[in-house]
């Protein structure tokens, strides 16, 4: 039996060609992996505007509640003191 030898330029492209598989699954771990990451970061960020957004509500919600106080506050008295 004659072992026949591969030509270089064929083991050459096999192993550009398992070189290529390797870095294509590497790139598909690492792009799965930072949108894992991003889609966390993004949660949070929706978390955090919620809180913002119910922050600022109660905020707001205190500021027409001082406003309506002052508007309903009896003026009547200090006008009659000074017409006294």
């Amino acid at each position: 039996m004659t072992e026949h030898k591969k030509p270089t330029y064929i083991i050459i492209q096999e192993a550009m060609v398992e070189r290529i598989r390797f870095l294509e699954d590497e790139l598909y771990n690492r792009a799965y992996k930072d949108i894992e990451r991003q889609e966390a970061e993004i949660d949070r960020l929706k978390e955090k505007c919620v809180n913002l957004m119910l922050e600022n509500a109660d905020y707001v919600w205190d500021e027409m509640a001082r406003s309506a106080i002052t508007k309903r506050a009896n003026k009547r008295k200090w006008r009659a003191r000074g017409c006294i």
